[in-house]
C-alpha cells in the first residue's frame, strides 16, 4: 500500500464579518497556524483585530480590515513573515469552506475554470457569504497558480433533511423548475460537534437525538440531528431563514417584505441588501451588528435589553421545536463564538426549560472557559454541552481525501 504523503493544507473559512484560517499538516491533522480575522467589514464598537497563533504562540494584530480581501491579505502577510524564522511554516494545498453550492455540487471539488464558472453562477443564492469567498478563491487561483485550491460545501450534510421538512408550500412546478428546498448551512460545524459530542460521552452516534446551536457572531443556526444524519436546520433555502443574525434578519412574513418595497419603492436588489445586510442585531441595537457588544451594554441600555431578548426567545423557539421532532433531546449542544463565548447566553437560551429534560447547572456554566465540557445539572435528562467547533479540521480532512483521490503521488 502507498504510503500517504504529508501535506500542508491552508484552510480559509469566511464568515460574515470574519476570516478563520489554519495551516494543517495532513494526514496526522497536525495544527502550524491558525488564527482568525475578527470585525471584518462590519460596524462594531472593537477594533479590527488578527489573532495570529503559531505553534500555539499568540500575536494580536490590530489592522484595518474592511473587506475579506483585506482580512486574506493581513493573514498571508503574517504567514510570509513566519515562513521566514520557521521553514514548517508554508502551505501547499489551499482548502475553502464554500456556503451554497446550488444545486452544482454535491460533494468536495478541486478548483479548475469549469469550477469557478458554476461556482460564479452560486453567487446570488448566499448574497453575504458566495461573493466573499469567491473572490478569494478566485484571488488564490490567479495570484498562486502553481498551488492546487480544493472547495468544501457547508450543505453536504443536510442532504439527509426529511422531505417534509425541506419541501416549501409552492407549486411544485416551481420548486421544480429552479430546484427550490431547504438546504441547510454550517453542516461541517454540526457535524463536527456532533462526531466530538459522541466521542466525549462515548455515545454510538447512531443513537444520539442531538440538537446543535451553531451562535456565531456572524451566522447561527440550529440543527436537529438523529441517528448521526441532519434531519431538519434552521436555515432554508439560502442562510437568510432561521435564526436573527448579526446582519440578517431571519424569519419573516412575506407579506413584511413585499409591504415594505411598495412603501420605499424599493428594488429587489435593495430589499435583499436590508434584508441581508441591515437587519438582524444591528436593525435592532443599531450602533453594533456583534452580539456581544449586546450584551456588554445590557444593563444600561433598553435597546441592547430589547435585542437580547429576542435573539434569545428564537433559539428557545427552534430547539423546543426540534425537541418535538426527535421526541428527546439526548444532547443539546451549544459551539461557535457566541454559543462558547457567552455564559449568559447560554444561561438564558436554558432557563425553565425543564419540561424539555433540560437544565444547565449555572455554577458550571458560569465557571467555563475552554474545551468540550458537559454543563448539565445533575438532575437534567439531557447532556448539555460545550464544544468549540473546528471547521478548519474538517474542512481539511475532507481536502486531503479528495487531493489523495486526484493525485497518483498519494
Amino acid at each position: 500500500m502507498k504510503s500517504k504523503k504529508s501535506t500542508n493544507i491552508l484552510v480559509l473559512n469566511c464568515g460574515s464579518s470574519s476570516l478563520k484560517y489554519k495551516i494543517i499538516r495532513m494526514p496526522g491533522g497536525v495544527e502550524i497556524v491558525r488564527g482568525e480575522a475578527e470585525r471584518v467589514g462590519a460596524k462594531t464598537q472593537g477594533k479590527s483585530i488578527v489573532r495570529h497563533f503559531v505553534f500555539g504562540k499568540e500575536r494580536i494584530v490590530e489592522a484595518s480590515l474592511g473587506d475579506h480581501s483585506a482580512a486574506l491579505k493581513k493573514t498571508l502577510e503574517l504567514i510570509a513573515d513566519d515562513a521566514k524564522k520557521n521553514k514548517e511554516v508554508k502551505f501547499d494545498v489551499f482548502a475553502h469552506r464554500y456556503v451554497h453550492p446550488g444545486a452544482f455540487f454535491s460533494k468536495t471539488m478541486k478548483v479548475d475554470k469549469a469550477v469557478l464558472k458554476k461556482l460564479k453562477d452560486t453567487l446570488p443564492l448566499a448574497a453575504i457569504h458566495n461573493p466573499i469567498i469567491y473572490k478569494l478563491i478566485e484571488f488564490c487561483y490567479q495570484e498562486y497558480p502553481g498551488i492546487g485550491q480544493f472547495v468544501v460545501f457547508d450543505t453536504v450534510f443536510h442532504r439527509t433533511i426529511l422531505p417534509e421538512f425541506s419541501t416549501y408550500a409552492l407549486p411544485m412546478k416551481i420548486i421544480k423548475k429552479y430546484h427550490i428546498r431547504k438546504i441547510g448551512f454550517h453542516g461541517i460545524s454540526h457535524k463536527y460537534v456532533m462526531e466530538e459530542a459522541c466521542k466525549f460521552l462515548k455515545k454510538d452516534k447512531s443513537l444520539q437525538r442531538i440538537i446543535s446551536c451553531h451562535l456565531g457572531t456572524g451566522g447561527s443556526s440550529v440543527c436537529a440531528i438523529s441517528n448521526g444524519k441532519s434531519i431538519n436546520n434552521s436555515m432554508g433555502f439560502t442562510p437568510l431563514e432561521g435564526l436573527m443574525m448579526n446582519t440578517r434578519c431571519g424569519d419573516i412574513d412575506p407579506g413584511v417584505v413585499f409591504y415594505i418595497m411598495f412603501k420605499e419603492r424599493f428594488s429587489s436588489e435593495e430589499t435583499e441588501g436590508m434584508l441581508n445586510n441591515k437587519s438582524g442585531i444591528l436593525g435592532i441595537f443599531n450602533s453594533s451588528s456583534d452580539l456581544r457588544d449586546v450584551i456588554r451594554d445590557i444593563d444600561k441600555d433598553k435597546q441592547a435589553k430589547m435585542t437580547f431578548n429576542m435573539y434569545v426567545r428564537r433559539v428557545r423557539a427552534y430547539i423546543a421545536f426540534y425537541a418535538l421532532i426527535l421526541k428527546k433531546t439526548d444532547i443539546l449542544i451549544f459551539t461557535d463564538s457566541l454559543g462558547t463565548g457567552s455564559s449568559a447566553l447560554r444561561e438564558s437560551i436554558c432557563k425553565n426549560m425543564e419540561f424539555l429534560g433540560v437544565k444547565l447547572d449555572e455554577e458550571k456554566n458560569k465557571k467555563y472557559s475552554q474545551g468540550v465540557s458537559d454543563l448539565s445539572s445533575s438532575c437534567s435528562e439531557s447532556k448539555i454541552l460545550v464544544i468549540p467547533t473546528d471547521e478548519e479540521n474538517m474542512i481539511a480532512k475532507e481536502a486531503y481525501r479528495e487531493l489523495v483521490k486526484n493525485d497518483s503521488r498519494y
